[in-house]
């Protein structure tokens, strides 16, 4: 009835934290927002409040000291409990940064770092390993063991939880199972650890009463720190146990084998493992296969569940043979994904050859990014054309030249450039000059690289031509479409007819822009338009 109280009294506080933290996070604006580019890793279409691991910290750590009595009424010691404390605070604090400052990878692991130091001051320690024939490995021979196991274990842990974070619920869910496997193993006769099983199924009332509000559609988001903390949580209550780290690789070994893959994919790609990011994840594949976030997360928390309970129920080297059929699972994971993605290249390099080749003139890579990648790319075989010799000087046509290269290497669009030749622009708008924008010399301006744009498709095969000009509403839209239709009607190229400013394009693609980080210009091109 105890624990049943304390499982309670957690799910409570942790549902009414989570409302006042979400709350908190709305008022300053620390939210997830959503991708706007192709590819995007995140999958939620709006603005998620974060911090909502700072709601789970507040429950269960305030549970702790309440009923302290209870937590070190076995070995445990009170400088245990405030190395406990202190690391998951230095978590949140750095978490809380993080969800709101966006940090570099290199400042994040600092608070990871210290977290483990705390814990480790605080003088938990591991003294033996448990091997597969049931005999013990003693460690207190070397004093440097304890403390690099330690860190090793935490790390691994914190990272798979930071990792996993992908799918409404899943994090939240999945450490819950585990906190719930560790409640059950430590009430068992063997292991009676009742100061265990209290600190226990305190977590798994705080993630239940938050999982409340995170489950999908996610009303909050457990945040950076949120996902580190649950990890370190775990891995502390694994250690405290009495090195009971099997049972928690048990529940967790699908996402730990699945971040031992993603690093060792990224290295053989010659990436950062730890600062480049994509959608390879396995909770990624699984959306991508269209089974949707609940469903996801439920596969997730049936291993978790079948796997932990099963180490309910085997000794050592039972353990052991679990783990190496854990392992030879996610083996047959990799190979069918990876099965996948060979025909789906197979597919997409079909579809390719049957798109319709588009060449779109492009003025600057902020108007051309947005619409590329989300309305032109996934439909046509794309080639971007950079041609703007009105550009008032090579200073700022090198300027824009650069964005644009960037973008194109970054979403794989082809490009063709050419040679900036300002001086036989300003011929062509001679007299021009104090006309005002969107007058005659803008309508020679567009006719001008229309014209060179359609010429290119026609002699490159090209079936259809655009410009990104029609992003931008400064610009006369109704103008370039006329001038388009009748240059397709005189070299046989036709002329796109897509509204590129439907759907709060132009926002949107300077949304990106700024997110991406691109050179946004703040006049149109020529020397006329700077000085207006």
């Amino acid at each position: 009835m105890f624990y049943l109280f304390i499982f309670i009294l957690t799910l409570i506080l942790g549902a009414i934290f989570t409302l006042i933290v979400k709350k908190i996070a709305l008022y300053f604006r620390v939210v997830d927002s959503p991708d706007l580019k192709e590819g995007g890793r995140k999958i939620h279409s709006h603005p998620i409040p974060l911090l909502g691991g700072l709601a789970i910290f507040v429950a269960y750590f305030l549970v702790l000291f309440i009923f302290s009595g209870k937590f070190l009424s076995g070995n445990l010691h009170y400088s245990h409990l405030i190395g406990f404390f202190v690391g998951a605070l230095i978590i949140m604090i750095g978490g809380v940064l993080d969800d709101k400052y966006n940090l570099k990878p290199y400042y994040q692991i600092i608070f990871p770092i210290l977290a483990i130091a705390a814990i480790i001051f605080g003088g938990v320690e591991i003294s033996r390993i448990t091997n597969p024939y049931g005999t013990y490995f003693n460690l207190t021979t070397i004093s440097f063991i304890s403390p690099l196991l330690i860190s090793l274990w935490l790390l691994g842990i914190m990272y798979t939880t930071k990792l996993l974070d992908g799918v409404d619920g899943l994090v939240s869910g999945v450490s819950g199972i585990g906190a719930l496997i560790i409640f059950l193993f430590t009430l068992t006769t063997h292991y009676y650890q009742p100061d265990i099983a209290f600190a226990s199924i305190a977590l798994v009332g705080a993630t239940a009463g938050f999982l409340i509000f995170n489950w999908h559609p996610a009303k909050i988001f457990l945040g950076e720190g949120g996902s580190l903390l649950l990890g370190y949580i775990l891995g502390v209550l694994a250690i405290i146990s009495g090195g009971k780290i099997a049972i928690a690789l048990l529940v967790m070994g699908i996402p730990v084998l699945d971040v031992f893959w993603t690093i060792l994919r990224r290295l053989l790609k010659g990436k950062n493992p730890f600062r480049f990011a994509d959608r390879k994840h396995l909770h990624h594949r699984l959306l991508d296969l269209g089974i949707g976030q609940r469903k996801t997360a439920l596969i997730f928390y049936s291993f978790s569940l079948i796997f932990g309970l099963s180490g309910l129920f085997l000794q050592s080297r039972g353990k052991f043979f679990t783990l190496l059929i854990l392992l030879f699972i996610m083996f047959l994971i990799v190979i069918s994904f990876w099965y996948l993605d060979k025909k789906k290249i197979q597919n997409s390099l079909k579809e390719e050859s049957n798109k319709l080749k588009l060449l779109l003139h492009i003025c600057c890579a902020p108007c051309a990014t947005y619409i590329s990648i989300n309305r032109l790319k996934p439909y046509y075989d794309l080639t971007w054309y950079f041609y703007n010799s009105n550009l008032c000087d090579k200073e700022e046509y090198y300027k824009r030249l650069a964005e644009v290269y960037k973008m194109a290497n970054k979403f794989k669009i082809k490009l063709i450039v050419e040679p900036y030749n300002h001086e036989a622009w300003l011929e062509k708008v001679k007299g021009r000059e104090t006309d005002p924008e969107r007058g005659e010399r803008c309508r020679i301006c567009y006719r001008d690289r229309l014209l060179k744009t359609i010429q290119l498709a026609s002699e490159k095969g090209f079936d259809l031509f655009s410009t990104s000009l029609l992003v931008s509403p400064y610009k006369d839209a109704e103008v370039i479409k006329i001038i388009s239709r009748n240059l397709a009607s005189e070299y046989q190229v036709r002329f796109l007819e897509e509204d590129f400013q439907k759907d709060n394009a132009y926002t949107k693609s300077q949304e990106l822009a700024k997110e991406l980080g691109i050179y946004r210009q703040k006049f149109c091109a020529c020397e006329f338009s700077k000085k207006k």
